[in-house]
């Protein structure tokens, strides 16, 4: 894809009422450097005006087409002169130069003005960039708050789980328990009977209490 041209760049600016570098960068998907470069050219034909504290150029609005100036009608022929003497013109003295300390003191001063406007770019993007920053922080924030929440929720399925897994097993042993000691299961002519019944009468008080426990834990 051919990179827009600075033409393409002017139109897409007088379609706005204000520009900043930025906003110009992601017009055009072109570079930041790049348009900036574009913005100081048109700074200088007069396409936008001067740059604002907050990074802006205002869009300056074309003029009216100018009017046709209408050709000046032809002189009228002078009459005949008699031929002068020419007059010999006094060597010209050439003009003197500008002091080498006012020209250097110029170009300083364009030079800070230029600085000046780079440094209310930068800021300009700086400010940007640190919202950015804070978005970023408080999405990243976001993700851990749920991430925890994620892990706590498993990890109470999982104690959920094995809590119920104990209490199956637990339900098991109960139901072993109670046929193979209680003397109402024991079969006929049992001769071990006073034993189960002995056995039964000492495990299975622990057995509810166990359970009991349980069940308020």
């Amino acid at each position: 894809m051919p990179i827009p041209t600075y033409a393409d760049a002017v139109r897409f600016v007088r379609r706005q009422p204000r520009i900043n570098t930025s906003a110009l960068a992601d017009g055009l998907g072109i570079r930041w450097s790049l348009a900036l470069d574009y913005l100081q050219r048109m700074e200088q034909a007069g396409v936008v005006g001067a740059i604002d504290d907050h990074g802006w150029w205002p869009v300056s609005r074309p003029k009216g087409p100018p009017a046709v100036r209408k050709p000046a009608p032809a002189p009228a022929a002078a009459p005949p002169q008699s031929p002068t003497p020419k007059l010999e013109r006094p060597p010209e003295t050439p003009a003197a130069a500008p002091p080498l300390g006012q020209s250097s003191d110029e170009e300083q001063q364009k030079l800070l003005e230029k600085l000046r406007e780079a440094a209310r770019v930068l800021m300009a993007e700086r400010e940007n960039m640190q919202k950015l920053r804070d978005a970023c922080r408080l999405l990243i924030a976001e993700r851990e708050a749920w991430k925890r929440r994620a892990l706590a929720a498993e990890a109470r399925m999982l104690t959920e789980e094995a809590d119920e897994m104990d209490r199956h097993r637990f339900d098991a042993l109960r139901r072993v328990l109670a046929r193979e000691l209680h003397p109402d299961y024991a079969p006929a002519n049992c001769a071990d009977l006073p034993l189960r019944e002995a056995l039964f009468k000492s495990i299975w008080p622990k057995v509810e209490q166990i359970e009991r426990k349980g069940r308020a834990g």
